[in-house]
């Protein structure tokens, strides 16, 4: 591997990028580092919801992103995907309404690498060839036994090698070390719905900053060069398959840049206080978080209702005792104690209910760099 690596560059904490006014600032609770506009520093840290932002150097590569995948989604158009993502829960924290997730919205955009490199060496691989294989197959129809043709399709597998130079450009590697679970919260993109990097398209969202260097990420980043020139190589053999890919070579002349993903995070806060964080894919609507009840709210509940089911209890009593007076009266404390044994049931049920749900969310959630 050529060790070549992008120039980084110490980055004072009032220093400016790429024309623009946005300049570095990192979260002093979870250690996530961005670039802000002016107005955003000491704000919340829009992933963490629990720190502020201070303005801060850091190590990084100046040179602009390469490519960015514009928000498709709206801010105002979150409203109708919130509602529906509410609407799930029955006993709700008070904070948990589309309204507040709407006001707690923050636009971001997190990156990927994207890696250019000249490749060199020998490669080895076992190639699958389809084939078609006639056969018989007898079947009872029609009263009597049938003779029918059976085609099935079946895999030769031969070894292949050979040796190899090319070049692979924006090949697709972490720059986050929590880059499966931000993933995970997520869901896909549609990389190829990118566009080249203009600043004008981040707009007032954060840029969050890789935390993973290249010389890092090259173990992450060598897989997926594999898996690329692992199709390469079935390509130049004619198989449909391939299995037990490996190649020796040399990377050479790489170049490192950032593709840049948006998203979106709002917050609730839980019984708590604590702010339960949710993520918004920015191109899909897709979003992910915990959908937390309220266990405050629900004995509340279950305490209101115990208390009218004991009035109703009491009324019923009263009933029953002036059955001696009319016996009309026992109709209405059969119909009270009936109310009643219900309200009894209903405070059961919200009492119980919310921590049942609570422990079933069990989806991804942000990851706690602490």
């Amino acid at each position: 591997m050529d060790q070549h690596t992008p120039t980084v560059e110490l980055i004072d904490e009032g220093q400016t990028l790429w024309h623009t006014d946005r300049g570095p600032a990192g979260c002093v609770h979870c250690h996530r580092v961005y670039l802000v506009l002016p107005d955003q520093r000491g704000a919340t840290c829009p992933i963490c919801r629990k720190g502020g932002l201070e303005a801060q150097p850091v190590i990084m590569r100046p040179a602009k992103p390469e490519r960015i995948l514009p928000f498709q989604v709206p801010k105002q158009g979150l409203l109708p995907i919130y509602q529906q993502f509410v609407a799930g829960v029955w006993i709700k924290p008070v904070d948990f309404n589309p309204e507040t997730l709407l006001k707690n919205t923050r636009p971001i955009f997190w990156p990927l690498w994207l890696v250019d490199s000249d490749i060199n060496g020998g490669w080895q691989i076992e190639a699958g060839f389809d084939y078609q294989v006639e056969s018989a197959k007898e079947v009872y129809a029609g009263g009597g036994w049938q003779s029918r043709k059976h085609i099935e399709t079946r895999v030769r597998w031969e070894m292949r090698l050979g040796e190899m130079t090319t070049h692979l450009d924006n090949v697709i590697t972490p720059a986050l070390e929590e880059h499966q679970n931000r993933q995970k919260m997520t869901g896909a993109y549609r990389l190829d719905r990118g566009t080249d990097f203009d600043p004008h398209l981040l707009g007032g969202a954060l840029l969050e900053l890789p935390d993973i260097p290249p010389e890092e990420a090259w173990p992450l980043a060598r897989p997926h060069f594999d898996q690329a020139l692992a199709q390469i190589c079935r390509e130049a053999a004619g198989a449909q398959h391939f299995r037990n890919f490996s190649m020796k070579a040399e990377f050479g002349n790489q170049n490192w840049t950032e593709f840049l993903l948006p998203m979106y995070t709002t917050h609730y806060t839980d019984d708590e206080g604590n702010p339960q964080v949710l993520v918004v894919n920015g191109q899909t609507g897709a979003i992910k978080g915990p959908r937390l009840a309220s266990r405050q709210r629900g004995s509340y509940m279950a305490g209101i209702l115990a208390a009218v089911a004991g009035g109703l209890f009491l009324l019923a009593l009263i009933g029953l005792l002036l059955t001696m007076v009319s016996p009309w009266a026992s109709i209405f404390a059969v119909f009270l104690g009936v109310l009643g044994f219900g309200a009894v049931i209903l405070a059961i049920l919200t009492a119980v209910w919310p921590g049942q749900w609570n422990r079933n969310q069990v989806g991804p959630r942000i990851a706690d760099k602490r």
